[in-house]
């Protein structure tokens, strides 16, 4: 496959999606990006944050809408996470999918995603795991350790 097919544009277009632009919003993992639609306001989130409490078996199965941050298992800088968190705020979305969870609309999301930012580090941040304190980067090898 053609490594440049793998790129995204420098100008944050996504070519086969007229009206979305990229937003690089890194945390979760090093490379992820959410899509931003300014002209319903709509975003898809990836994994920045999530709309269900994905270390709760029983939430993830009832699926009761609710905003938290990034997956605790597996988010390699939670600085960069916190950074994305606010970013995605300044947005104003009026409504948010998310990789986990419902999507979410209106007021209430917009509350809950600038009390996530402002928060972030009492209610997002696990107290311990193998990136608190130090993060994984694509340029330390870190991101991505061998098995």
């Amino acid at each position: 496959m053609d490594a440049s097919l793998n790129i995204l544009p420098e100008d944050g277009t996504v070519p086969p999606m007229p009206g979305w632009r990229w937003i690089h919003a890194p945390g979760h993992s090093v490379g992820q990006v959410a899509l931003w639609r300014e002209a319903d306001r709509s975003l898809i989130a990836g994994d920045a944050f999530v709309t269900t409490a994905q270390e709760s078996a029983y939430a993830v199965a009832v699926q009761e809408p609710e905003l938290h941050g990034p997956p605790m298992y597996f988010t390699v800088d939670w600085p960069a996470a916190h950074a994305s968190v606010k970013a995605l705020a300044a947005l104003e979305p009026e409504r948010a999918i998310t990789g986990h969870g419902r999507p979410l609309e209106g007021a209430g999301l917009r509350d809950a995603l600038h009390a996530l930012a402002r928060d972030f580090e009492e209610v997002a941040v696990p107290k311990r795991g193998r990136y608190v304190g130090a993060p994984a980067t694509a340029e330390d090898g870190t991101a991505y350790p061998a098995p």
